[in-house]
């Protein structure tokens, strides 16, 4: 198997869009542990403010680590029945 080298072009736009999509999603990020404290108000019991704000945060922190393993099955359904048909 022959591997054909890779234009510049093709690399920039590559680099872009991962930056661009790594920037949204840690803006989404940003914006929920701003809210964090609104969230807890809204969502959890009013009882305790602490705990309600503790479950924000562990919600988020759910989120923050489970994406790894989304990409890893997400990844490989789109590389096996391709990535259109993924979602």
């Amino acid at each position: 198997m022959v591997t054909q080298p890779v234009s510049q072009r093709y690399l920039r736009l590559v680099l872009v869009a991962s930056a661009v999509g790594t920037v949204i999603e840690w803006y989404d990020f940003y914006i929920f542990g701003s809210l964090a404290r609104v969230l807890s108000q809204q969502f959890f019991s009013k009882a305790n403010p602490v705990a309600a704000f503790l479950e924000t945060v562990a919600l988020f922190t759910i989120g923050f680590l489970i994406r790894p393993l989304g990409a890893l099955v997400f990844g490989r359904i789109g590389d096996v029945i391709g990535r259109k048909y993924t979602f």
